[in-house]
Parts: C-alpha cells; structure tokens; sequence
C-alpha cells in the first residue's frame, strides 16, 4: 500500500502512508479557488488522476531507514518545478525554511534526476560540516550511495571523474587556498 487516504467534504483530503501517525497526516491543496464544490472530491480527482497517482507512486515514495515516506504537497511542486529546469538544463534555487523537508526533496530530486538522465550527476554544496555530514546520512538512510568529499582537491578530483554520480561537499572547500574572507565591522 503506497498511500492512505482520508478526508471529508469540508476539510478536503490528507494522506499518509501506512506508519504515519494520523496527526501527521498532511492536507493536499491546489488550487485553493473556492469552485462551490466539495473539497475532498477536489482534491481527490487532482490528487488520483492517473497519471499523477502512478507519478506519486514511483518517484514520490522512499523508505528512509526502512520508514516509508511520502511528500507534502509543497515538496511535490517544488520538487516538480525543480525537474522542469532539470529537463531544460536551467539552473535555479529551492528554498526552504528550517523542518519544510528539504532532505525529502533533495532526495527525491537527486534520485529522479540521476534514473533519468544517464550523464548526469548530482552535488550537494552544504555550508557547515554538521549538514553535511546529516546529508550523507540522509542519502545513506534511503539507500543511495554518495560520496561526501574531504577536501579542495579531492572534490575537483571527483568533479574530473564519471564517478561518483551523487556527491555533497562543503562550500568552504571552493575557496582559494591561503585566502580567508575579510571581514569588516562597524561599532555604534
């Protein structure tokens, strides 16, 4: 079973998979027009058109440490939009605020954009040690091998090579060698 449903005609539709707790379970919204109709028909026909239930299913779910997850609605689009400049080589920036499920969609974006694309590869530029060791645990935990650089040279050894396809790195790593930032400061 991928997905669970549950709603009702005034508060539309959640879903959930099998080990998520109820109170966990997230709302789907689209298209918050009010069109008079019933919310949980709706979201029920966005949500369970063909062609986006067997999207969700097969780019959608993973098992993180063996827990099955499925997106909230916001990392479905973000994670659409992202594909999209994907597709059209586009660069752009997902952003996310502190508990919005970034790992999720960096995950989910890495995974779709590495079965689709066989040249591709996939680096995740962390800016502090702790994260990037989280992402590699992340990546870890659902099963994707990464490689998680440590240092200057060994990054753009890997960035010279058709392997590994999924790398995270530190942003510190890109700067030149015996050059620190300035910094200015002001006082009142």
């Amino acid at each position: 079973m991928q997905f669970i449903f549950a709603g009702n005609d005034t508060s539309g539709l959640q879903h959930g998979t099998v080990p998520t707790p109820e109170k966990f379970f997230p709302r789907w919204k689209e298209d918050e027009a009010d069109d008079g109709g019933c919310k949980l028909d709706k979201y029920l026909r966005k949500m369970c058109r063909e062609d986006r239930l067997v999207e969700l299913m097969h780019d959608f779910v993973l098992f993180d440490g063996g827990v099955k997850k499925v997106p909230r609605v916001h990392q479905y689009f973000g994670v659409k939009a992202a594909q999209e400049h994907v597709r059209l080589r586009k660069g752009g920036i997902v952003w996310h605020t502190q508990g919005s499920g970034k790992s999720i969609v960096m995950v989910l974006l890495a995974k779709w954009t590495l079965e689709n694309d066989p040249e591709a590869r996939v680096a995740v530029v962390n800016d502090r040690d702790e994260l990037d060791k989280q992402v590699e645990g992340v990546f870890a935990a659902v099963g994707e091998e990464i490689y998680r650089t440590g240092s200057g040279r060994d990054l753009m050894k890997q960035l010279g090579l058709a392997r590994p396809r999924l790398l995270c790195s530190l942003v510190h790593k890109f700067g030149k060698r015996g050059k620190s930032p300035t910094r200015s400061s002001t006082s009142a």
